[in-house]
C-alpha cells in the first residue's frame, strides 16, 4: 500500500467510529491487514502524525486506541442577505468571477458597498465550505473603530482558538489567524476599511472582500445607481408615481441606495407629488461636505420631520449609543424609556427607514447616525451617562457573580439601576452577548465611568482570556483615571494592568504594576488586593520566599474583608503545596473551607476543597482527599465554572487508589472537556494520565508549559538514563520540589542505582509525600541483593 492509501484507510477507519476509541489492534488491521509490520505501534504513530497534518478533524490518543473529533462546521457570521437589493449585475458578474483573493469595493457614503458586499458574499459562499467570517471594522464611524488586535480575537476565536490561547503578540496572532486558514476555503468579509489590513488572509483558498471609502488596490469603485437600477429598486419598495415624478425622486436623492430607501419607507403612506413638494425645499440644499451628502440628509429630513415627537426624540438619542448595534434595552436605558415603549419606538423608526432590524438587534447606518446626533440636542450627554449607568451597573453586578473574589472599585451614584442575574449563566451570557459594546463603551465613556467599567469587566476578560480587549479597557480607563485625578480609580486600573502582564508571563512587568498600584493605593481592602496578587507572581517566578512575605502581609491587611481574606489564605496553600510543605498548604486549605462556608461563598468554597483534596492526594490520604474533591466538583457546576484540571485531580486519586479503568474515566472526560474549553495546559495533565506521553511532551513544549513537560518526562526518564539525569537537574534547577523526588525514583529506575533510590525516599519522606514513599519502597524490595544474594561465613 502506498503511504496515502494507508492514511486514508485509517481515516476511514477512525471516523466510522467517530468519536469512540478505536483499539490501536483495529487500527493496525485495518491499515495492514495481515501484513502489520514488525513494529506495528510505532508505525501506527508515525502514520497518526502524518494523518494530523493532512486532515481538519482532531485525532485524540486514548490509553488503549485513538479516537476521532470531527471538526466542528466553520465560521458563519455572514449578515442576512438583503432581500430588496437590485442593479448592480455588472459588478457582481465582475466580482464574482474573479480569481482575485481580495474583491476591494470603494466609493462614497450611502452609494451602497455594504449591500453589494453582502450579496456578493452571499452569492459566492458556496465556494467556501469551511465558513466565512465577518467583522465592521467601523474605520469611519463617529465611534471607536474595532482595532486590529480586538477583530483579530474575534476571528481567531470563531477559528476554534479559545480565547486563553490568543497569543499576545500582534505577530503570533497574524500568524496563527494564517496557520488556522490554511489549507481551508474562507471567505472573509471585512466593512469599512480604511485600508487592506493583516485581516486580508493571504492564503491560498481564501478571499476577502473589502469595502472602503477609501482608494484600495484593485478596486471596484462604486458610482450612484444608474436610472433603471434606482427604478428597479423603486418598484422593489412599492413607490408609484408618473415616470416624470419618479424620475425627479431619483434625480433628488442623487441616485443613492440610502437616500431612495429612506424615500421609499417614507413615501409607504404618502403621495410621491406631495413629498416631492417638500423635497425641492431649500433644505435639501443644507450639505455636509461629503459627496452626495444633501440627497441623505433631504430623504432623512422629511422622514424625521413627519415622525411623532416620540421616536424623533428617540432617534436623536440614538445616536449617542458607542456600539454597532444595540437592543431594547439599551434603547430604554438610554430614553429612559420602558421597555415596551422602547420597542414600539424602534418599530416606528424601522418602518421609517432610519433604523435598520438585525433580529434581535438595531443598526443605525453611519451617515444616519451623524444626522441624528445633529438633532439630540442637550439631552445627549444625560443620554449617554444612563446607558453608561446601566452599562456599568449590570457589569458590576455580573462580576458580584463570576468573580466574587475580585475587589471592585466603589461604585459612584448610577441613574439607572442595572440588570440583575439568578445565575452565573445568565450573568456570563450577557458578558458575552455585549462584550464588543462594553468594550466600545469604555473608549468613549467620559470620566468615572471609563474607570468603573473597566473594573467590572477586568474579571470577566481576565479569567475568559479576552487579551485585547482587556488591554484595551485597562488603558482607556487608566487614562481617565490619571486625567482626573483619581487616586483610587488609577490604583485599580495599575492592578488590572499588572493581573494582565502576570497572565501574559511578563512577570516582572507585573510586579512593576502592582509596586506602582501599592504606593497609590489608600485602603487595606486595596492593598491586600495587590499584594496577593503580587505574592501569585513571585510564586510563579519562584520566589516562594517573597511570595509568602506578601501574602502574610495581604492576610494581616484583609482580616475585616471576608471575601479577599479566603482568597489570600487560599493563595498561601498554594505557595506552600510548591513548596512541598504539604501539612500547611492543607492546614491552610481548610482555613480556607471554614471561612468561605462562614461567609456563604460557594466558589471559594469548591476552590478550597480542591486545594485540600490534592494536598491529600500528595500526603498518601485518598480516602481522605475522595469527598473533597467530589464536593468541589458540584460546587463548581453550582457556580457555572468549569475546571477539567480537577478531574485530571480525580483521575490521580482513583489511580493511587488502584482503580486504573475508572482513573482512564476521569482522564478522558478530563481530555474532551478540557479541548472543549480550549485549556491546553490540562490537555497535557490528561494526556499525562492517559499514558500518551510524548504527545504530552510536545504540546507542552508548544505552549511553554515546563511544569507538564517535566511531569510528562517522568515516564518517559524511567527508561533513559540520559533523559533522566537531565530532568533531575531541571527539576533542581526550577525549584520544583514536588518532582524532585519522583525524579530522583525516575533516574533509580533507569539507572537501576539503589543509592538514588534511597536518596528518593529520604527526600519523599521529609516532605511527607506518601505516594512516593510507597513507590520507591516497591522499587528497593524488587532489587536484587548485594553481591548476589551470597552470605559470608
Amino acid at each position: 500500500m502506498s503511504k496515502e492509501t494507508r492514511q486514508a484507510a485509517l481515516h476511514r477507519a477512525l471516523r466510522a467510529k467517530a468519536g469512540q476509541p478505536v483499539l490501536f489492534g483495529d487500527l493496525v488491521r485495518a491499515v495492514w491487514g495481515d501484513e502489520a509490520p514488525a513494529r506495528p505501534l510505532p508505525a501506527l504513530r508515525t502514520l497518526v502524525r502524518r494523518l494530523r497534518r493532512s486532515v481538519d478533524d482532531e485525532i485524540v490518543t486514548d490509553a488503549s486506541g485513538y479516537r476521532l473529533v470531527v471538526r466542528a462546521p466553520g465560521p458563519a457570521q455572514l449578515p442576512a442577505d438583503l432581500p430588496d437589493f437590485v442593479g448592480r449585475e455588472d459588478e457582481l458578474t465582475a466580482l464574482s468571477t474573479s480569481t482575485s483573493a481580495v474583491l476591494a469595493i470603494t466609493g462614497p457614503p450611502g452609494v451602497g458597498k455594504t449591500a453589494l458586499a453582502v450579496k456578493l458574499a452571499h452569492r459566492i459562499r458556496d465556494r467556501f465550505p469551511d465558513g466565512q467570517l465577518h467583522v465592521d471594522l467601523r474605520g469611519f464611524a463617529v465611534g471607536p473603530a474595532v482595532g486590529l488586535d480586538q477583530a483579530l480575537g474575534r476571528f481567531l476565536r470563531a477559528l476554534g482558538v479559545p480565547p486563553a490561547n490568543v497569543p499576545p503578540g500582534r505577530d503570533e496572532q497574524i500568524a496563527l489567524y494564517r496557520s488556522k486558514l490554511r489549507g481551508r476555503k474562507v471567505l472573509v468579509l471585512l466593512d469599512n476599511a480604511t485600508e487592506l489590513s493583516p485581516l486580508v488572509p493571504g492564503v491560498e483558498g481564501c478571499t476577502a472582500i473589502v469595502t472602503s471609502r477609501n482608494e484600495l488596490p484593485g478596486q471596484t469603485g462604486l458610482a450612484v445607481l444608474a436610472d433603471d437600477e434606482a427604478g428597479a429598486l423603486l418598484d422593489r419598495m412599492g413607490v408609484d408615481g408618473s415616470p416624470d415624478d419618479r424620475a425627479e425622486l431619483i434625480r433628488l436623492c442623487a441616485h443613492l441606495p440610502l437616500a431612495l430607501r429612506i424615500a421609499g419607507a417614507h413615501l409607504a403612506d404618502r403621495h410621491l407629488p406631495d413629498y416631492l413638494d417638500e423635497l425641492r425645499g431649500d433644505g435639501r440644499l443644507d450639505a455636509l461636505e461629503i459627496e452626495g451628502d444633501a440627497a441623505v440628509r433631504a430623504a432623512f429630513a422629511l422622514s424625521h420631520k413627519a415622525l411623532p415627537d416620540d421616536a424623533r426624540h428617540l432617534f436623536g438619542l440614538l445616536s449617542v449609543h458607542p456600539g454597532a448595534d444595540f437592543d431594547v434595552e439599551d434603547t430604554a436605558a438610554l430614553a429612559d424609556l420602558s421597555i415596551e415603549d422602547a420597542a414600539r419606538l424602534l418599530d416606528v423608526l424601522v418602518g421609517a427607514g432610519l433604523v435598520q432590524r438585525a433580529e434581535e438587534q438595531f443598526v443605525l447606518h453611519d451617515l444616519i447616525r451623524l444626522f441624528a446626533s445633529e438633532q439630540a440636542g442637550e439631552e445627549a450627554q444625560q443620554a449617554l451617562h444612563r446607558l453608561l449607568s446601566y452599562y456599568t451597573a449590570t457589569a458590576s453586578q455580573a462580576a458580584e457573580i463570576l468573580v466574587p473574589a475580585m475587589t471592585q472599585l466603589q461604585r459612584p451614584a448610577l441613574a439607572v439601576p442595572g440588570r440583575r442575574f439568578a445565575t452565573a449563566v445568565q450573568a456570563r451570557g450577557w458578558l458575552d452577548a455585549k462584550r464588543a459594546v462594553l468594550v466600545a463603551a469604555v473608549q468613549v465613556a467620559p470620566h468615572p465611568f471609563a474607570c468603573h467599567l473597566a473594573d467590572a469587566l477586568r474579571g470577566y476578560l481576565n479569567n475568559n482570556g479576552y487579551r485585547p480587549e482587556q488591554r484595551v479597557v485597562l488603558a482607556a480607563g487608566l487614562a481617565s483615571a490619571r486625567s482626573a485625578g483619581d487616586r483610587a480609580g488609577e490604583t485599580a486600573m495599575l492592578n488590572g494592568t499588572g493581573q494582565l502582564h502576570w497572565r501574559l508571563g511578563a512577570f516582572a512587568e507585573a510586579l512593576r504594576f502592582y509596586d506602582a498600584a501599592v504606593e497609590l493605593a489608600a485602603s487595606d481592602l486595596m492593598k491586600g488586593t495587590l499584594l496577593s496578587n503580587a505574592g501569585l507572581v513571585k510564586r510563579d517566578m519562584g520566589d516562594f520566599a517573597g511570595a509568602l512575605a506578601d501574602l502574610e502581609r495581604a492576610r494581616r491587611l484583609s482580616r475585616s474583608h471576608p471575601a479577599l481574606h479566603v482568597n489570600v489564605v487560599l493563595n498561601l496553600g498554594t505557595v506552600h503545596g510548591v513548596r512541598a510543605e504539604l501539612r500547611k498548604a492543607a492546614a491552610h486549605f481548610e482555613e480556607a473551607w471554614r471561612l468561605a462556608e462562614r461567609h456563604a461563598s460557594p466558589g471559594s468554597v469548591a476552590a478550597a476543597r480542591e486545594g485540600l483534596g490534592v494536598a491529600l492526594i500528595e500526603l498518601g490520604r485518598y480516602e481522605e482527599a475522595r469527598p473533597h474533591l467530589e464536593s468541589a466538583l458540584a460546587g463548581y457546576r453550582e457556580v457555572g465554572r468549569s475546571k477539567p484540571n480537577l478531574l485530571v485531580n480525580l483521575a490521580d486519586l482513583t489511580a493511587a487508589a488502584g482503580r486504573d479503568e475508572e482513573a482512564r474515566t476521569w482522564a478522558l472526560r478530563c481530555l474532551e472537556l478540557a479541548q472543549e474549553t480550549g485549556d491546553t495546559r490540562v490537555q497535557v495533565e490528561a494526556l499525562i494520565r492517559l499514558g500518551d506521553q510524548g504527545p504530552a511532551v510536545a504540546l507542552a513544549e508548544a505552549i511553554n508549559y515546563p511544569l507538564g513537560r517535566r511531569r510528562a518526562q517522568l515516564v518517559l526518564a524511567r527508561t533513559d538514563p540520559g533523559l533522566a539525569e537531565e530532568l533531575l537537574r531541571d527539576v533542581r534547577d526550577s525549584g520544583d520540589l514536588l518532582l524532585e523526588s519522583r525524579a530522583l525514583l525516575a533516574l533509580a529506575e533507569a539507572t537501576a542505582d539503589p543509592d538514588r533510590a534511597r536518596e528518593a525516599l529520604d527526600t519523599a519522606k521529609a516532605r511527607e509525600q506518601a505516594g512516593v514513599v510507597a513507590e520507591v519502597e516497591a522499587f528497593l524490595a524488587a532489587q536484587p541483593p548485594a553481591n548476589g544474594g551470597s552470605t559470608s561465613s
